[in-house]
């Protein structure tokens, strides 16, 4: 089995593209999905501690126990959990994906947008 993990907003109208191009970039058969609002936010500013808690401990489940292969941090078009300007929200996605590549750099961490039409952008790969 492979895998690869994504955290992503719990929007579900954001799940299955970001299913699909993970599972194409990163040549798995499962993801992952460590959902939460706005994600990106909470892994940029790093203020909610239990919610950023929450979001590191799934990522170990994820990565050390499925051997995951890459990492995704998402932010999306019309984000109720995190509504803020597009321009802003790229930025929290680069500064998240920096973040978590911190934490495991063994891993590629790629961070995604996901645009108005639901098609998915990646911002930066960070190896």
């Amino acid at each position: 089995m492979s895998f690869c993990t994504a955290i992503n907003c719990m929007d579900g109208r954001v799940q299955q593209p970001v299913w699909r191009y993970l599972r194409r970039r990163f040549h798995v058969r499962y993801v992952d999905m460590i959902t939460e609002p706005g994600p990106c936010a909470v892994l940029s500013e790093r203020v909610n501690r239990t919610v950023l808690e929450r979001i590191l401990d799934r990522c170990v489940i994820s990565i050390e126990l499925h051997r995951s292969v890459g990492l995704a941090i998402v932010g999306h078009y019309d984000c109720a959990g995190n509504p803020v300007p597009e321009p802003m929200q790229k930025e929290q996605i680069e500064r998240a994906a920096q973040f978590l590549h911190d934490q495991w750099p063994e891993l590629p961490t790629v961070g995604l947008w996901i645009d108005h039409r639901w098609k998915v952008r990646e911002l930066c790969c960070i190896r």
